[in-house]
């Protein structure tokens, strides 16, 4: 599957809900990290 991927708004997007439980700012930011992280060791670049 190829999907048009905006680090951006994903970041944000991941920010939005951990705050939405609850999460602090710096670790609303720490979960946006490692989630980006994950899914950029489980992606392949397309050419």
């Amino acid at each position: 599957m190829i999907i048009d991927f905006d680090e951006r708004k994903f970041r944000n997007e991941i920010k939005s809900i951990a705050k939405k439980y609850g999460a602090k700012s710096s670790d609303a930011e720490m979960v946006a990290t490692m989630a980006l992280s994950i899914v950029m060791k489980s992606s392949k670049p397309v050419k």
